[in-house]
């Protein structure tokens, strides 16, 4: 009897030889100009489980907002047609972090858990006083720009939009709390005084979510800038043995002198920033002081650490800085996302 011969199929076109490839951490940064968008997605079973942290921009020459949310809803819709995310994370309250959530189509889109700052919880006594606050001083504000004549003041337009940040984005916090698919309970944090908290995320079994961020401090929260010394810029002029050398915390590939503020006039930002009016001190303060509110995370994905650290400026920063646990944390940092447009003060 002739033997049966057998032979392997030849592999398809698209399947790839050998060992099939690692799953990887996906993570896509939307096109959103001045503001932040981003989406997670985490191997799993039977679909990657997927992270949304913020959605929101103030300016951008190729897209508008309405477009790009529109694409990540697109970009989280299931063979079933059913737009799903596990995590929906908002870092804070400002335009350039959450205006995308207007979006009308969000009501149809299934969320698992969402996460805010401690300080957007409707039910904790020390939030209700800061937002108290805030709100006074932004109508302050707010009516210094709009009557500046009558006041006799020359106060720049941005201090409107600093008002308005504080005042405005109602409906896309509304949509937040209580605006998708399905009832979700919104969830703030840290919960406790620690520096570092750990989250157990039952949506993202086999992660690690370390909570850095906001601190309860009032005096954390309004602290924006470094002292002048420990400012990044000044690490980059390092006295070795008596010389002055620069040193570049980005290799030369990543740097285009070209690019760098074209006609840039350091007179005139100096004279700007030695003018000490007192409604644009108010406004730092109150940008400030959002900016603070940022959740810090980092998200452990097996051996990756990625570090999602919102707008937070220094008074959080310095606090972290002083942790044994946070430092050693942020060492293991495998993807930072830059925080505060890449402020000094970040």
């Amino acid at each position: 009897m002739a033997k049966l011969k057998i032979t392997k199929p030849k592999p398809k076109v698209d399947e790839p030889v050998g060992e099939p490839q690692q799953a990887k951490i996906r993570v896509r940064m939307y096109n959103v100009g001045f503001g932040d968008c981003f989406l997670l997605q985490i191997p799993g079973d039977p679909r990657p489980k997927r992270v949304v942290i913020d959605c929101g921009s103030l300016k951008n020459k190729h897209y508008n907002i309405q477009q790009i949310s529109d694409q990540l809803i697109a970009d989280v819709t299931d063979d079933d047609g059913v737009a799903r995310i596990d995590l929906l994370v908002m870092s804070h309250r400002h335009a350039d972090h959450i205006s995308g959530f207007a979006n009308k189509k969000w009501a149809a889109v299934e969320v698992g858990e969402v996460w805010m700052p401690w300080i957007e919880s409707p039910t904790d006594p020390e939030a209700k006083k800061l937002w108290k606050k805030q709100k006074e001083r932004a109508k302050a504000l707010q009516f210094a720009v709009e009557k500046q004549a009558t006041l006799g003041l020359a106060l720049d337009p941005l201090l409107a939009d600093v008002a308005a940040a504080a005042l405005s984005n109602e409906d896309c916090l509304a949509v937040l709390h209580d605006g998708f698919a399905k009832k979700v309970v919104p969830k703030f944090y840290p919960q406790g005084d620690k520096v570092v908290e750990k989250i157990e995320c039952v949506v993202l079994p086999g992660v690690d979510i370390f909570v850095l961020g906001p601190p309860r401090s009032r005096g954390a929260l309004n602290q924006a800038d470094p002292p002048t010394n420990q400012i990044l810029l000044d690490g980059f002029n390092i006295d070795i043995d008596g010389n002055r050398e620069k040193v570049r915390p980005f290799g030369e590939d990543w740097v285009d002198e070209s690019a760098f503020w074209p006609g840039f006039d350091h007179q005139a930002i100096d004279e700007a920033a030695s003018q000490k009016r007192l409604y644009e001190a108010v406004a730092a303060e109150l940008d400030a002081e959002l900016n603070n509110t940022s959740l810090i995370l980092i998200f452990k994905i097996g051996e990756d650490y990625l570090l999602f650290p919102g707008d937070a400026q220094w008074g959080p920063w310095e606090r972290v800085f002083a942790d044994e646990q946070a430092v050693s944390l942020l060492s293991k940092g495998t993807f930072l996302k830059i925080g505060h447009q890449a402020s000094h003060n970040a």
